[in-house]
């Protein structure tokens, strides 16, 4: 029975607080109390610090983001400048091909007595191949017939005779003498 007497005033002894211990349980409650509010008011700070914190960090990300953006950007401009760039040249240097292709087809030309209106005809890319393709086509023209200088009468090359020239000259009412010896 001992051991039920002492648990009993055991548990008397909790129930029955004396006026220190009520002051001393009030001063507890109230530093306790104290300790949570400026626990809540720390973590109220904490929750708007981390709360500016992640604002802070979305606007650097958005900011990162649009600059990232403006250096796509800025890279597509420039990759577009210099596709650009690079069309000129190759159309600049293609006009200059041409024009150098037909300022040869005119030296080729005018070296192989090859009419101008003919000389865009001319086909090759080499001053070898232009040459060749005119040699080609002069072989392919017709040649033009000498008009006859004496009227059209043809002797047996050694030219006219003292008879022939006498009839020339007295048609034409010319002295002989005007003219050299005629043998």
């Amino acid at each position: 029975m001992t051991d039920t007497t002492q648990l009993t005033e055991t548990v008397d002894e909790r129930d029955a607080p004396v006026g220190d211990d009520i002051e001393k349980m009030r001063a507890a409650k109230e530093k306790a109390n104290a300790e949570a509010a400026a626990r809540r008011l720390e973590v109220k700070a904490l929750k708007e610090e981390l709360d500016a914190l992640k604002q802070t960090q979305a606007a650097t990300e958005t900011a990162a983001l649009a600059e990232q953006g403006k250096f796509k950007e800025l890279y597509e401009t420039a990759e577009n400048r210099a596709a650009t760039l690079e069309k000129q040249l190759r159309e600049q240097a293609d006009e200059i091909a041409a024009q150098k292709l037909a300022l040869l087809r005119q030296q080729v030309a005018t070296e192989k007595g090859l009419p101008a209106a003919l000389a865009d005809r001319l086909q090759g890319t080499t001053a070898e191949e232009l040459t060749a393709d005119a040699d080609t086509l002069l072989a392919a023209m017709p040649r033009p017939n000498a008009p006859a200088l004496d009227g059209g009468a043809r002797g047996n090359g050694n030219g006219p005779t003292v008879d022939e020239m006498n009839r020339i000259l007295s048609r034409y009412n010319i002295s002989p003498r005007y003219l050299e010896k005629m043998e």
